[in-house]
């Protein structure tokens, strides 16, 4: 590959690397081609996109769209996951991945193009998904609402409950 492939290489993986919320690097030596390819296929059905890169391009990109941070991270057999749309799930299933496939190693990362260390990593990781997220934000703003119909209708409630028992107990004294 001459200098002027590299480049645009670069230029393409660039282009690539302009849109995504998150990239992950990871190190895959040692996966078989029958593991990269179970990768592949969990990191696409997470709704993202792996892909090995030469690290020498992968620098290359990263400056070009502005991404600091990574250069460190570019060493070794490099493979790069991002996602466009939820980078918790796929953080997510690279995390279970690296327990699966011992030779899986995360090396770094950026979100929003801020990096990410390992830790941080483990942490999105570990967060619910995106309608899970949804379902407790929901629950969050209703619980004000139904506290407040609670204390409403309990009102009520025991006004009827104690006419009620009112009545039981003249209806007692009544009674021989």
């Amino acid at each position: 590959m001459n200098r002027a492939q590299k480049l645009e290489a670069a230029r393409a993986l660039a282009e690539t690397l302009k849109s995504p919320s998150a990239v992950f690097s990871f190190d895959f030596r040692g996966l078989t081609v029958a593991e990269v390819t179970d990768l592949r296929t969990r990191i696409r059905d997470a709704g993202g996109n792996y892909r090995v890169v030469k690290n020498s391009t992968a620098r290359w990109a990263f400056r070009d769209v502005g991404i600091g941070g990574m250069d460190g991270h570019l060493t070794g057999m490099t493979g790069l996951a991002w996602s466009d749309d939820d980078p918790a799930s796929l953080a997510k299933v690279l995390h279970e991945s690296t327990r699966d496939f011992d030779a899986l190693r995360y090396k770094g990362g950026v979100i929003s193009r801020r990096p990410l260390d390992p830790e941080q990593f483990e942490a999105l990781a570990k967060l619910p998904d995106r309608e899970m997220l949804r379902g407790q934000v929901v629950g969050l703003v209703a619980a004000p609402m139904r506290n407040l119909m609670n204390v409403l209708t309990g009102v009520p409630r025991n006004l009827v409950l104690v006419l009620k028992a009112a009545r039981d107990q003249a209806a007692g004294d009544e009674r021989p």
